[in-house]
């Protein structure tokens, strides 16, 4: 049985998030020409990308200039909404990939290959630092599998560039996916390039507005207003959601209602999901003191004089 202390430090290597590489990349290292020390730098500079950092900051941070200058990852993006993508290792990688392959056609042909699903249930579970994956993300697997015809390294290639956007549930991804399929891309080159194409604040925004029961386009004022929840208040997207979420359970739920927890949340150094939950018991346990002191309050104003005798 796991002690107290175990369970504690459990909980803190997983808060601190995780950054996962495949073992293919390691597996290819010589012909990528990345030593063992650059490797190291990748790392760092993959998580620093984690840790929502402004265009500034992620400017001038010496591990993602050092990525930048030897073109492991590129900006995307424009203005001070520029973030970091590390689409060129993929691709690099997916060369060495495609060199050595022995079939012609696998470039083009990912869907020949033997679908792995209980290799993919892995990727995600270590990608989160958790067994996690509902039954819901099962079935939104298996549909790409079944439905698209995409092998597991194609779908891991996939959820490996889509999780980059700050979102690690995988069903958030099942529209794009389908706009994947309905254009005909089949090949990683094709897969990254329209990736890369996507408004994901716009894609983000609209996710947000579905969760609170709102359809239709994402106006301006609510995309600014996500873009103040991610770069001005460092927020994941994750956070963001479960805010969201929260708002459901009242009558009227709205971005306004979305910001002001968030703003909360800001104040009180809110920064993982965990924190958020916290957060919320914490405001609920003070919300029932106030609404006991008031029943208290009403009790003891009860008028106990005998009118009768007056």
């Amino acid at each position: 049985m796991i002690g107290v202390e175990e369970a504690a430090f459990a909980r803190w290597i997983c808060e601190g998030g995780q950054v996962v590489l495949p073992v293919r990349l390691l597996e290819k290292m010589e012909a990528l020409n990345l030593p063992p020390e650059h490797l190291g730098y990748l790392v760092l500079a993959m998580a620093r990308c984690q840790e929502g950092l402004s265009y500034g900051e992620l400017a001038r941070d010496r591990w993602i200039k050092w990525c930048l200058a030897e073109g492991w990852a590129r900006w995307q993006g424009q203005g001070d909404n520029k973030s970091i993508t590390y689409s060129p290792l993929w691709e690099r990688l997916y060369e060495v990939w495609r060199k050595n392959s022995q079939e012609d056609n696998l470039a083009a042909g990912w869907q020949k290959r033997e679908f792995n699903f209980e290799k993919i249930l892995k990727w995600i579970d270590a990608e989160r630092g958790s067994l996690s994956i509902t039954l819901r993300e099962k079935q939104v697997i298996q549909e790409f599998n079944l439905k698209y015809g995409w092998s597991s390294d194609f779908i891991l290639i996939f959820l490996q560039l889509a999780f980059e956007r700050g979102n690690r549930q995988v069903h958030a991804y099942q529209p794009i996916a389908k706009k994947v399929y309905e254009s005909g891309i089949d090949t990683v080159q094709g897969l990254i390039k329209f990736m890369d194409e996507q408004d994901w604040v716009q894609y983000k925004t609209a996710e947000i507005k579905k969760c609170i029961g709102q359809y239709g386009g994402v106006t301006r004022p609510q995309r600014e207003m996500y873009l103040k929840w991610q770069n001005q208040w460092k927020f994941s997207h994750e956070v963001i959601l479960r805010a969201a979420e929260e708002t459901v359970r009242t009558n009227n739920p709205n971005f306004k209602y979305i910001d002001a927890i968030l703003q909360d949340w800001h104040e009180k150094g809110v920064k993982t999901i965990q924190d958020a939950e916290k957060a919320m018991s914490e405001r609920e346990k003070k919300d029932g003191s106030h609404r006991a002191a008031a029943v208290k309050k009403r009790i003891n104003r009860v008028d106990y004089r005998n009118w009768e005798d007056i």
